[in-house]
């Protein structure tokens, strides 16, 4: 385990890295879920001489991960590290990885709202120097009212952030915790039985009708 670890590392800081940042809002936790991968032929084909070279690297790389729960993931692609952690609200504003990326993050919540925002520049591809591309999306229990985000989808929201954008890329979000959303099961669940309710009332209908002319012919 430790070589693979070794072996991950080395390839991140020689070739760079893609990250995903995951922030699931649910009712009584926030769920956060960091993705770092490279191409999987970079981590295989690794020399002995670049691993000696990077092996002081890996505590410093992950500084600030402790208490997130890490697994190594790999595919015939890509290679790379899953970190996890749930956090209660009390916790989120402290601890989360998101606040490290901005002089300013405040995450605020009441009875009727949660809020996300932050000051302009993105800070991450400076503690990360590794890291190319960075894609945070935000999901929600409940609705998404208003954000900046790049792309939007329901409760799914998604910002892009490149060394390009990074100096104006602030994140603004605004969601209503007295309006829970239904996922996209639940809603098939509630239109199948929507569906099912018509066709059996008509099919009743269909009966009486021809009970009812059955009846005027006798």
């Amino acid at each position: 385990m430790k070589k693979i670890i070794i072996l991950l590392i080395t390839a991140i800081l020689l070739t760079g890295c893609e990250a995903t940042y995951e922030i699931n809002i649910q009712k009584d936790k926030i769920n956060d879920n960091i993705k770092l991968y490279t191409d999987s032929n970079i981590v295989n084909n690794a020399t002995p001489n670049q691993i000696n070279e990077f092996k002081d690297k890996l505590n410093e790389w992950e500084r600030g991960y402790e208490y997130y729960k890490r697994d190594i993931y790999a595919t015939d692609k890509i290679t790379g590290y899953n970190y996890i952690y749930d956090f209660t609200y009390e916790e989120y504003d402290a601890m989360s990885q998101i606040r490290k990326c901005y002089k300013d993050f405040e995450f605020i919540t009441d009875e009727n709202y949660i809020t996300i925002t932050t000051s302009n520049e993105f800070l991450c591809n400076t503690y990360y120097k590794d890291v190319n591309k960075l894609t945070l999306t935000i999901t929600s229990d409940y609705k998404i009212l208003t954000s900046n985000a790049d792309n939007k989808e329901e409760n799914v929201h998604q910002w892009n952030f490149t060394k390009n954008n990074a100096k104006n890329k602030p994140i603004t979000i605004k969601i209503e915790k007295t309006a829970p959303v239904q996922n996209n099961k639940n809603k098939s669940k509630i239109s199948l039985v929507n569906i099912l309710s018509v066709i059996i009332f008509i099919l009743l209908l269909i009966v009486i009708i021809i009970r009812k002319k059955d009846q005027k012919q006798r």
